[in-house]
């Protein structure tokens, strides 16, 4: 049951995560300002992204968990497992971290933008806050190492790491005022953890 709880995760949160990237609100400028600013104008919209991209963070660092029982004999089973491990830690990391959204809003609205912007730097500048909130980049190498292991393993083809590469690749060249190209490349990067979610389902059923 757990197994198919997990696996059933990861699609359903690579589908969150990608309505949280297409209804993220955009922001006029590439500064903390304007970050700040895009959070406030909206606040029906920040909570949706906030709440999709959460839900999303969460489901995936869950179901990342349960990847390594797709890895059946010794090939791939390295970096399947290290590969999960960090891959889940710095998802659960950054669903907590979208708590910030709804400060972040609030302070946009209720103050001039220039003392907002000042608490933001002060308080996401915590060494120990980015201990807590921060790992996300442990996503970089984790991710690609745990879709390696399971290309490895058999358990998925290697268009899955192509797809990585794609993804990650395309995603710097995404244009500011537009939602659409982040959530291609996205849904590219995390494509590959919906397909491997749905076939240790299926290999549940059948075992």
């Amino acid at each position: 049951m757990l197994s198919r709880l997990a696996g059933g995760a990861l699609p359903v949160g690579a589908a969150a995560f990608v309505g949280g990237i297409l209804t993220s609100p955009i922001a006029t400028g590439d500064d903390r300002a304007g970050y700040l600013e895009s959070l406030g104008r909206d606040p029906g919209l920040t909570e949706l992204s906030a709440v999709l991209l959460h839900h999303g963070n969460l489901l995936l660092g869950a179901g990342a968990l349960a990847l390594p029982l797709l890895v059946l004999g010794r090939r791939g089973w390295l970096p399947t497992l290290v590969g999960a491990l960090l891959s889940a830690l710095a998802l659960l990391s950054t669903s907590g971290a979208l708590f910030t959204d709804w400060f972040h809003m609030e302070m946009a609205r209720a103050l001039p933008i220039e003392q907002a912007v000042a608490i933001s730097e002060r308080v996401l500048s915590a060494p120990l806050q980015q201990l807590s909130f921060g790992l996300a980049p442990l996503l970089a190498p984790g991710l690609p190492l745990l879709v390696f292991g399971l290309c490895r393993a058999g358990a998925l083809g290697w268009w899955a790491l192509g797809a990585v590469v794609a993804g990650t690749v395309l995603l710097p060249l995404s244009p500011a005022q537009g939602n659409l190209v982040p959530a291609v490349a996205f849904l590219l990067i995390q494509l590959p953890l919906a397909v491997a979610g749905v076939r240790l389902v299926a290999r549940t059923r059948l075992a």
